[in-house]
């Protein structure tokens, strides 16, 4: 097949019964055509069809204009379709003109690009913050950070990011004189943990982390709850954290289990006579499971196939025994056989030279 751009240029006449005349002037005879190119063809925009109005047929295709693109092979691997429209009185010529132009690709695309693996999952650094998910996105996780003066604040830029294996405890006044309690309470959980309650953590680092669900133990409120009878209020706020190494002992990953946010409430009258004292901490809990070690105590699997002063004879007889006063014996027997076998000969010895 020889690849080469043409231009060819037709006349057709556009009558009073119909403006698609054969479908000629019509774009949708472009684009089914089109398909004798064996190739997807992608319309570049969304034209109307003609219409006959007042003496006139609009939008009749004036010019058609094939882009297709072929591979440094020879081989055609999609193609667009583009027209340019015009109104023309009806009884009248129109001049159209068709164009194919062949563009070569810049790279081979006959095998379809494929994205790059994502990163293996990695683990935790010590000392890195640890991520959360917050209204969809991933961001740090944070809580209440140190307070200018001890007072508490509702400022996100007080808040301290919780960084990884760093235990963490910290405190402020709160002060208000709101007459609500569901608004008190929303004003402490602000200063707590922010505007909004992170719903997952992040197990590992890396652009794809694993998930896992934070577990919340929130305060017990009464419906019938009022300023006079007293509001239930987090007073305390606890993160724990736990989390463990795997993988190979040479080169362990940390990551983490899962993560339990507590609160711990108490009943308080408002509007509120004196400061309340607010604290929060984060604790992060190990819990490797290390495998026994190589060296320690010896156990019986742990020998050779063969006992290395008996040359196997312990383990044939059955005489083999762990305890300290028949390692002994075994000891003083291997000791005394040598001495006995050495007397003997010495004695054998002594009778040829007399004789």
């Amino acid at each position: 097949m020889k690849i080469r751009s043409d231009l060819l240029v037709k006349k057709h006449l556009t009558v009073s019964s119909f403006c698609c005349f054969k479908i000629i002037l019509c774009k949708r005879r472009y684009v089914n055509k089109a398909v004798y190119f064996q190739v997807p063809v992608i319309p570049l925009s969304d034209w109307p069809a003609p219409v006959k109005q007042n003496g006139f047929c609009l939008d009749v295709v004036k010019t058609v204009q094939f882009l297709v693109y072929y591979t440094p092979k020879g081989e055609l691997r999609n193609a667009s379709i583009n027209f340019t429209l015009t109104d023309v009185p009806l009884e009248q010529l129109v001049l159209q003109t068709h164009s194919v132009e062949f563009h070569l690709l810049q790279r081979d695309t006959s095998r379809p690009t494929q994205a790059p693996p994502n990163p293996p999952p990695v683990g935790l650094r010590k000392g890195s913050a640890v991520m959360a998910l917050i209204d969809g996105e991933m961001q740090p996780l944070k809580s209440l950070g140190v307070s200018e003066g001890g007072r508490c604040s509702s400022d996100p830029s007080r808040l301290s990011p919780i960084l990884f294996t760093h235990n963490t405890i910290s405190g402020c006044t709160f002060s208000s004189e709101t007459q609500n309690c569901t608004e008190l309470r929303s004003q402490i959980y602000e200063i707590f943990r922010g505007s909004t309650a992170p719903d997952e953590i992040a197990m590992n680092s890396g652009l794809q982390p694993n998930w896992t669900r934070i577990l919340i133990q929130d305060c017990l409120i009464d419906p019938q709850e009022s300023c006079e009878s007293g509001c239930s209020l987090p007073l305390s706020f606890s993160i724990q954290i736990i989390w463990a190494r795997q993988g190979f002992i040479e080169v362990p990953q940390n990551y983490i289990l899962g993560a339990k946010f507590l609160f711990r409430c108490q009943n308080v009258q408002c509007p509120l006579s004196s400061p309340l004292t607010l604290t929060a901490k984060a604790t992060f809990v190990e819990t490797t499971v290390y495998p026994e070690a190589p060296r320690g105590v010896p156990q019986p699997h742990w020998r050779f196939p063969f006992g290395f002063f008996t040359r196997g004879a312990a383990e044939l007889d059955g005489h083999l025994d762990t305890s300290g006063s028949s390692a002994e014996k075994v000891t003083w027997s291997l000791m005394a056989f040598p001495l006995l076998l050495l007397s003997e000969l010495g004695l054998r010895n002594f009778d040829i030279e007399i004789f």
